[in-house]
């Protein structure tokens, strides 16, 4: 399949040439942004698909020009959405409002979405996201988590079966694909399928059907499927371990959840809504919590448990009463067992290196960004001549990043801030 990639100058198309998309599969299209949050979208089949991805201003054949500073600007602002929440899920920072644009458009398609990210990063919250926001919403919402049902017992969870299939079976018993009917069927932790229930669950996407353990016949079913894992099923793939045409099939729309980490900008409107959730947002705690003290303190830690552990860590502190718990937020430890480095001190080697580059570029910029306006106060006149560029060069980079809201602040408005 033709890619059409928007980055570097050097990936630049030549004036005449056209996007093409696979004889095979023309309703996938494969775009590789430089926030890394989107990678494949559903042109619709009935319209032009160039018309989906280019903006009004550019016409087939013109030039995606790069500008040196702010990165492939004219494209990138149309895939930024303005909303900072999509669902349960919020956030401000450049890769979530990019991830809350691709989300909205996969909620009102029925393809199969693949929610790849480390674990704590939210994979349940937004599938149940998708799936509240889509078509399927007055239907039900299955959750099977296939890293946590044995393997011989996975297959009758998923598929049903029929009495005296097995020892035990004394009954009838529908599965979740038929559960789900209506609606939306989540396979969380695809990644832990055992080769031989592979090419079972690859037909049930296929096909759209579903063979009850101990049946003949295959039934037909009508539900959406939205897989998650926390490992590169590339990888797996790779090392044999995972099927092709099955990663394929699943990775129709592929979505990678951002780690806390490259989002750090989110924190005060992630503790606020956990606050809120709890019901204790007007209690004392909370002020100790939304403290800048406190949220300089966490802004300094890696946070390898991602949205999970700092949700963990808000319920402790509240329910002690205590915003300054021993609970390690001074140190760095490595993150998770399996899940790739990421930021400007670390390598991730599944990535080619044009995006890996680009990647840690952009995590270094932003963290010095956010390190100079605290130690100026969030004056951007002092942070910018500290830094030794334009402000107005300084505002385009705090924009890049989502670290100020482009249409509330102008450079030369409200002031220095």
């Amino acid at each position: 399949m033709t890619q059409a990639r928007c980055g570097s100058s050097s990936s630049s198309r030549k004036r005449g040439e056209s996007l093409q998309f696979s004889e095979r599969e023309p309703h996938v299209l494969h775009i590789e942004f430089l926030a890394g949050a989107v990678e494949n979208i559903v042109a619709p089949q009935q319209k032009s698909p160039l018309r989906e991805i280019v903006p009004p201003e550019l016409e087939p054949g013109d030039d995606i020009a790069d500008d040196e500073d702010d990165g492939p600007t004219r494209i990138r602002q149309q895939f930024i959405s303005e909303p900072t929440t999509f669902g349960n899920l919020v956030g401000r920072s450049a890769p979530m409002r990019s991830l809350f644009e691709l989300l909205q458009r996969a909620s009102v398609s029925e393809a199969t979405v693949l929610l790849e990210g480390e674990t704590g990063t939210g994979k349940e919250a937004t599938a149940e996201a998708i799936h509240r926001e889509g078509n399927r919403r007055n239907g039900p919402f299955v959750v099977i988590d296939c890293g946590a049902i044995p393997g011989q017992l996975l297959e009758s969870e998923l598929f049903g079966h029929e009495r005296g299939a097995f020892t035990g079976a004394i009954a009838s018993r529908e599965g979740a694909f038929q559960a789900a009917a209506g609606g939306t069927i989540f396979l969380d932790e695809i990644g832990e399928l055992t080769l031989d229930l592979q090419p079972k669950i690859l037909r049930a996407l296929e096909r759209r059907q579903a063979k009850p353990v101990g049946a003949t016949q295959y039934e037909q079913f009508d539900a959406r499927v939205i897989a998650a894992t926390n490992r590169s099923l590339r990888a797996e793939v790779q090392a044999q371990r995972f099927r092709s045409d099955l990663y394929y099939r699943l990775a129709v729309v592929q979505v990678k959840l951002p780690p806390l980490r490259e989002r750090l900008s989110d924190l005060p409107l992630l503790v606020e809504n956990m606050l809120r959730n709890l019901g204790v947002h007007e209690l004392p705690i909370a002020e100790q919590l939304r403290s800048q003290r406190f949220l300089d303190r966490a802004m300094h830690y890696r946070w390898p448990g991602n949205v999970r552990q700092l949700r963990n860590y808000i319920e402790r502190c509240v329910a002690l009463g205590d915003p300054n718990l021993p609970t390690n937020l001074d140190t760095m430890p490595p993150p998770p067992s399996g899940a790739p480095l990421e930021g400007i001190d670390a390598i991730d080697i599944s990535q080619p290196l044009k995006f890996a580059r680009e990647r840690c570029v952009g995590n270094f910029e932003r963290r010095y960004l956010e390190a100079l306006l605290r130690k100026h106060n969030d004056n951007v006149s002092a942070a910018a001549r500290a830094a030794g560029v334009d402000r107005i060069h300084f505002y385009r980079l705090l924009w890049k990043h989502g670290l100020r809201d482009h249409n509330a602040e102008k450079p030369g408005e409200g002031g220095e801030k």
